[in-house]
């Protein structure tokens, strides 16, 4: 994480438990999923969405769209 901030790219992390909240925090947006492993990521992410919608289409249809136009804005 810390050689890509160095070199100016936008990093987007995603997780879904404890082990991954060091770098839902450090990432430039973090994306936890509340799910069978706790709460953990889902707390420390600037977004979060829960496990459920993991299964729909439609989801993995709209979530990139969502995040180039957060990333283009920042």
């Amino acid at each position: 994480m810390k050689l890509l901030k160095s070199c100016d790219y936008r990093t987007l992390a995603i997780g879904d438990g404890g082990n991954d909240v060091r770098m839902i925090q450090q990432a430039d947006i973090g994306v936890g999923i509340s799910g069978r492993e706790g709460l953990q990521a889902a707390r420390a992410a600037d977004y979060s969405i829960g496990s459920e919608y993991l299964t729909s289409s439609y989801l993995f249809l709209l979530l990139p769209q969502f995040l180039w136009r957060y990333i283009l804005y920042l």
